[in-house]
């Protein structure tokens, strides 16, 4: 089913600027036990919203097919990178907020419940909610309370009542960009949050996706793809402010929003930009004009087009290929590029919740990084782009042997 209308503001002015093709669920992998199964694809095109700057995905999706139908696999604490980060994201936003020992926290989202351990660390009463069966055992095992299910508006009485009383602090990391109804989760926020409270998010930035040219933030559980303006006028319609925005290097580029019931003052870090700067860049860049996407989707076909020019030429030498990281945006990259078993070796990773599953719809066996020690040479193509000089220092330890090769060389 295609989306008629914007999902946040409801206007019909939708217009394509972006089309992949047709995708599976990214963030799925394949266990052996159903590789005689089919994967579901679905159409994977980006609309412009032009009324209110959204940009949406236009085919819906059910939730429950991108979260549990299969075992879920991307955990928040996958990497020393990533918990590094979420421990000072939790110090950080602490910080910002004045989050008190005896606060309450409720994290949207919560997936291995990593980040909801360290607000817990602080003292704080803390809940969870997460979609995956998977990862709701995986935070219980840590110690952390969590609802398996979606957030919503209907399920704020559970938690406040869980929790004893409203949360000073909601987070939702990656996961904001996921709801099919961001207008509904934004309500939910409205009605939960604490008077004097702050809704933090992040999420990947389109500004940062634009720039960048790398199209594989894009797969079906990303249903929005935020902007300032966005969030901005999002938030402006159910009544809360966007009181601050800071941009960091998460994912290759994310925006860290922060919303409340009224305007708070909160300053700008050195080198970061206002609220209303970051609009201005977005609308100095076009973001918002058809006519932007028309040369930015001519370069990412040609940006592909050459790349694979090269990968047939080492084929058609007889060279191994293999790819690092068994990430989603890995998935759209090889879908996306018709990269599939019958060329990439393996997919390697050092996750056990992904070793010895497949990618979908390519069918590429995935592989702990040790694989790499039986290539006398191997070229690798990256997938986990956003860590691959510490990926590249891990790797090279394994296997000297490697040649990186960059799709995103113009």
């Amino acid at each position: 089913m295609f989306r008629k209308q914007c999902i946040s503001c409801r206007s019909e002015k939708l217009q394509e600027i972006l089309n992949l093709g047709m995708h599976p669920m990214a963030d799925t992998f394949i266990p052996a036990n159903r590789l005689d199964e089919g994967d579901r694809v679905y159409p994977l095109i980006c609309d412009l919203c032009e009324s209110c700057g959204q940009i949406q995905l236009r085919t819906v999706t059910d939730p429950a097919e991108r979260y549990s139908d299969v075992e879920y696999s991307y955990t928040s604490s996958n990497s020393k990178t990533a918990q590094t980060h979420w421990i000072n994201y939790a110090a950080d936003v602490a910080e910002t907020v004045g989050l008190q020992s005896d606060d309450a926290v409720f994290e949207i989202g919560s997936n291995d419940g990593f980040l909801t351990e360290q607000f817990q660390k602080r003292g704080c009463k803390t809940l969870g909610i997460d979609p995956s069966p998977t990862m709701v055992k995986l935070a219980s095992e840590r110690g952390i309370k969590t609802i398996e299910g979606l957030f919503s508006i209907d399920c704020a009485v559970e938690v406040e009542k869980t929790l004893g009383k409203k949360p000073k602090l909601i987070a939702a990391n990656n996961v904001f960009n996921h709801a099919n109804e961001p207008f509904d989760f934004a309500q939910g926020i409205k009605s939960l949050l604490a008077p004097d409270g702050t809704f933090v998010f992040q999420v990947p930035y389109w500004l940062q996706l634009f720039i960048q040219q790398k199209v594989d933030q894009v797969y079906h559980e990303h249903v929005s793809h935020f902007t300032v303006r966005h969030a901005v006028h999002l938030f402006k319609s159910v009544g809360m402010t966007v009181n601050h925005v800071e941009e960091n290097d998460y994912h290759g580029g994310s925006i860290r929003v922060f919303v409340g019931h009224k305007p708070m003052k909160l300053a700008v870090k050195p080198g970061g930009l206002s609220v209303e700067q970051l609009i201005e860049k977005e609308n100095d860049l076009g973001l918002f004009h058809l006519d932007t996407y028309k040369k930015f989707r001519e370069k990412i076909q040609a940006s592909r087009n050459g790349f694979l020019q090269e990968i047939y030429r080492l084929k058609n030498e007889g060279k191994a290929i293999v790819c690092i990281g068994a990430a989603a945006k890995g998935n759209t990259f090889l879908n996306y590029y018709n990269l599939d078993a019958s060329v990439i070796d393996y997919v390697t990773d050092s996750s056990p919740n992904k070793i010895g599953k497949y990618t979908p719809r390519t069918r590429i066996p995935i592989a702990g990084d040790d694989i790499l020690r039986d290539y006398p040479s191997v070229h690798a193509i990256i997938l986990s782009w956003n860590i691959s000089a510490a990926l590249q220092t891990i790797l090279k330890k394994i296997n000297p042997n490697i040649i990186f090769l960059n799709p995103y060389e113009p």
